[in-house]
C-alpha cells in the first residue's frame, strides 16, 4: 500500500472525537471492525449499517467523519459508493474488500473512496490505512495511485481485443464456456484462452468479478 497527499486535509480535530461509521452486513465481521475502531483514541462509538439503504439513512442523520465500507455488503455497487459520498462529501471513506484486488481498488478510488483495505491484512496494516486517511492522505495500492482513470489499467476493459470484448459480454450475460463457443462460433479451447486473457487484462480473479467490471464499463453496449 502507498499513500498520497489529499490536499492537506486533516480530520484529527482538536477537542472532539471523530465519528466513525461501519457498513458491513456480516455480524462477526462488523464486530471485528468495530473492535479495530474502538481501540483507537481518535474515535467515538461507531454507527453501524448492514446495507446500502441503511447507510444512506445513517449518513443523512449522523454526518460521520469516517466510513468503513465493505464492498461485498453493497454488492460491489460502485455507483452506490458514489451516492454515499455525495450525501456528505467530507466523510472519509475506506473501501474494504475480502482480498486484495487492484481492479476493485481502482473502481473504489474512481468512485470517491479515500483508501482501500482488505480483510486479509494484518491488523497493523489495516490500522495504518485508517491512520493515513484520517491524517489527510489517500491510501491505495502503489500501482493504483496516480494512474489516470482512462489509461489501460486493472479494473477497466482497456487493452481487450474485439474478440475478448465479445467473450466478456457473454460472461456478463451469464453464459457458460460452451454457450459462448456456440454463440461466437469458436472452439471451447479458444473460449478458455480468451477467458484467461480477459481475467488477466482486467485484473479480475474469476468470471463473477469480470462480469462486475463489464457491468461498469460496457453496460450501455449490452443494453443495445
Amino acid at each position: 500500500m502507498s499513500a498520497s497527499a489529499g490536499g492537506g486535509r486533516s480530520h484529527l480535530l482538536a477537542g472532539r472525537l471523530l465519528t466513525p461509521m461501519i457498513l458491513e452486513e456480516k455480524p462477526i465481521c462488523r464486530a471485528a471492525i468495530t473492535r479495530l475502531v474502538s481501540d483507537r483514541a481518535e474515535f467515538g462509538p461507531p454507527h453501524l449499517a448492514a446495507s446500502l439503504a441503511e447507510a444512506i439513512e445513517v449518513i443523512a442523520n449522523v454526518k460521520p467523519d469516517l466510513l468503513l465500507l465493505d464492498l461485498f455488503s453493497i454488492g460491489y455497487d460502485f455507483k452506490g459508493l458514489e451516492r454515499l459520498k455525495s450525501l456528505h462529501p467530507s466523510t472519509i471513506t475506506i473501501a474494504i474488500d475480502d482480498r486484495m484486488n487492484p481492479a476493485f481498488a481502482r473502481l473504489s478510488k474512481d468512485a470517491g473512496a479515500d483508501g482501500y483495505a482488505c480483510k486479509a491484512f494484518e491488523i497493523e496494516q489495516f490500522q495504518a490505512v485508517i491512520s493515513e486517511v484520517i491524517s489527510g492522505m489517500r491510501s491505495f495500492p502503489a500501482d493504483i495511485l496516480g494512474t489516470p482513470s482512462n489509461s489501460a489499467s486493472a479494473g477497466s476493459t482497456a487493452g481487450l481485443s474485439p474478440r475478448q470484448m465479445e467473450v466478456l459480454k457473454c460472461i456478463a450475460a451469464g453464459m457458460s464456456n460452451q454457450e459462448i463457443a456456440n454463440t461466437l462460433g469458436i472452439t471451447l479451447g479458444t473460449v478458455k484462452l480468451h477467458t484467461h486473457a480477459v481475467l488477466r487484462i482486467t485484473g479480475t480473479r474469476n468470471r463473477t468479478e469480470a462480469a462486475l467490471i463489464a457491468g461498469r464499463f460496457i453496460a450501455p453496449i449490452l443494453e443495445d
